[in-house]
């Protein structure tokens, strides 16, 4: 029997485009789904909400095994996203530590005194920023340096789970 399990490891992936993201994650939905909703700050104003939608992808064939997905802090911007995306598969988990949370549209803001912020220009579907939280992995795994002198803990988690699947 052939077996129908994936890891994908994020772990590094400090982002780029969150379009061709949804590109590679369309292939593990059947439908659309919401991932996200944010608000944008404009004028010191925020926006109504709005929706972040994931089609599927029908160029390329529908996965539909169990799927394992590690992330970490290491996961930031627009991968933080892909992660988001990745939850909405069915037969997927999200596992290691929080992303980065550094994902929140980061807008240059000129305090007048020759110092220019970046401040984030979207919240989360919650009402909070990404930035500093992350997003949370369905099956956490606190590694540690010493623990990975001998393997890799999140691997084996995930391992774990696509055997059993149970988280």
């Amino acid at each position: 029997a052939t077996s129908k399990r994936l890891i994908i490891d994020v772990r590094a992936n400090g982002g780029g485009a969150e379009p061709l993201a949804a590109q590679f994650a369309g292939c593990f939905v059947r439908r659309t789904v919401a991932y996200a909703k944010h608000r944008t700050r404009r004028h010191g104003r925020f926006s109504r909400r709005r929706t972040r939608w994931l089609k599927p992808n029908r160029r390329c064939p529908h996965y539909q095994g169990r799927v394992a997905v590690l992330i970490g802090p290491g996961t930031v911007s627009s991968c933080e996203a892909f992660a988001l995306m990745m939850r909405q598969a069915a037969g997927c988990q999200l596992v290691g530590e929080h992303t980065a949370g550094a994902s929140g549209n980061p807008k240059p803001f000129d305090l007048g005194n020759g110092v220019t912020v970046f401040v984030p220009s979207w919240k989360n579907l919650d009402g909070t920023c990404l930035e500093g939280r992350g997003v949370a992995p369905d099956i956490k795994v606190t590694g540690n340096p010493r623990a990975f002198a001998t393997g890799d803990p999140v691997i084996a988690a995930a391992l774990a789970f696509l055997r059993t699947g149970r988280a």
